[in-house]
């Protein structure tokens, strides 16, 4: 079969990588950003710099409509005023413009002023009218005194002066936009690569990581920002996947070993048996010893399959409704007779009237278990109770199996759900039959699966117990 070999990164890839798309973007908002404020800088130029105008030659339009108030009716002395004003702003360019009611005839006119009236309107207000064109901007205001004649007199200017500052501001702000169209690609290059040293730490770490080998954590910074989000929450999911390996390695060590006990057993039982020419009797007692261990090996082998099913999330969920007081009637129906073959006294406490929704099958086995751990390790005259108690106020029913045995130590109370453990120097069981340590697992998975959390309290030589809550919403009363 020929090896595949990882192709070469194209130069597309190298493009196209995350640093380059940071960079290409960061570079476009900022000169698109900086485009614009030029822009609006020179513009705004343009609008002040004709706001100004405006504003002068209406304060020269009113000083003629008062000269012409004052002199009225000596047009001659009027138009004498009007040349010495327009004389005194030659050098400025500006020009005057009087004309009668309808704007038909021009009264008077300066020497520079354009052939005809301006014919544009531009803008307009109840104090005065702006008339433009390509050259000329002139402010008009009406001369409408009561016993004078209507009368409109424009005082304009030629704007190139405008065109020629606004050409500077141009010339100005031209290299200031070459110089940010140079820089902004390089800086963009050094912030995307500031803003990705992160994910590179993250992809260089985690390139480290080997099944084998995840003690390794990302490091966290200080700014709390999503980056550092990102790097906290990988760390969780490689604790989760570093905790979940370690117990999967301990499984198969601790199945290899509850194996290799029987399977030992088994064989040298087997090897006795064809040294040496036996009796029946004989052949019928390792016959048992035989059928001891394969039924053992047999039980292990189905709750390990149970343990796997459920942690591959495959374990039967088809649920229905269970009435929890004639399921524990009838656990107590089944235990009874070996309770009592032990001196041990089964009974029921408060049971209270809860259906339950949930996986038939395994709610047996979860009572099933229970019930047996308590009886084997509790000695006569003992007492097992089971009871079923809903809490409207927490919205859980509790489902509890106390006993008066022998007691778990505290130091073993937190793994008494770890599979394989068994606590062997205080729950001995003489001679009944030994146990592998994965009745609480499988207990626990089952609990778990429904949605629901189990707990023990225990003193030792006075009793244990566990109980198991189920959320109210899965229950009905």
């Amino acid at each position: 079969m020929p090896m595949l070999t990882k192709s070469k990164p194209s130069l597309f890839d190298h493009l196209w990588t995350l640093r380059f798309r940071l960079t290409v973007w960061n570079t476009l908002i900022v000169l698109v950003t900086v485009m614009l404020a030029l822009y609006a800088v020179r513009e705004g130029v343009r609008f002040y710099l004709l706001l100004e105008t405006d504003t002068t030659l209406d304060a020269e339009v009113q000083e003629v409509i008062l000269a012409i108030e004052a002199q009225y009716p000596e047009v001659d002395r009027i138009i004498e005023e009007l040349r010495r004003k327009a004389e005194g702003h030659k050098d400025r360019g500006w020009h005057i413009r009087w004309m009668n009611e309808d704007r038909s005839e021009t009264i008077w006119s300066s020497e520079n002023a354009p052939a005809k009236p301006l014919q544009n309107l531009i803008g307009s207000n109840v104090q005065h009218n702006v008339w433009g064109s390509s050259e000329f901007r002139s402010i008009e205001r009406t001369l409408d005194r009561p016993g004078l004649p209507k009368y409109f007199v424009r005082v304009g200017t030629p704007i190139s002066f405008v065109t020629d500052n606004i050409d500077r501001v141009t010339r100005i702000i031209a290299p200031v936009g070459l110089f940010i169209f140079l820089l902004a690609p390089l800086g963009g290059f050094f912030m995307a690569g500031q803003a990705i040293e992160p994910l590179q730490k993250i992809i260089r770490t985690t390139d480290r990581l080997r099944p084998s080998h995840l003690d390794e954590r990302l490091q966290v910074g200080r700014a709390g920002d999503e980056l550092d989000q990102l790097a906290s929450k990988i760390n969780t999911f490689l604790d989760q996947i570093a905790d979940h390996l370690k117990k999967n390695r301990e499984f198969v060590a601790n199945a290899a070993h509850e194996l290799r006990s029987p399977l030992a057993a088994i064989q040298t039982s087997i090897e006795v048996s064809l040294e040496k020419p036996r009796t029946p009797a004989e052949h019928e007692e390792t016959l048992f010893l035989l059928n001891d261990q394969c039924r053992h090996l047999s039980q292990l082998v189905n709750q390990m399959l149970q343990l796997a099913q459920s942690d591959a999330g495959a374990t039967d969920q088809i649920r229905e409704l269970l009435p929890l007081p004639s399921l524990i009637e009838r656990k107590i129906e089944m235990f009874g007779p070996v309770a009592e073959e032990k001196g041990v006294t089964l009974r029921s406490g408060r049971i209270d009237n809860v259906t339950l929704s949930a996986n038939r099958n395994q709610i047996r086995q979860l009572l099933t278990n229970l019930v047996d751990n308590a009886i084997k390790y509790t000695s006569a005259p003992g007492v097992v109770e089971i009871s079923v108690i809903q809490n409207s106020e927490t919205n859980e029913v509790e489902l509890a199996v106390s006993d008066t045995g022998i007691g778990i130590p505290p130091e073993s109370l937190h793994r008494v759900f770890d599979r394989f453990y068994q606590v062997d120097k205080s729950r001995k069981r003489g001679d009944q039959t030994r146990g592998n340590g994965l009745g609480l697992s499988i207990c626990h998975s089952i609990v778990q699966a429904h949605g629901g959390t189990i707990s023990v309290r225990s003193e030792v030589g006075v009793g244990t117990t566990f109980s198991v809550r189920f959320p109210i919403h899965q229950t009905e009363s």
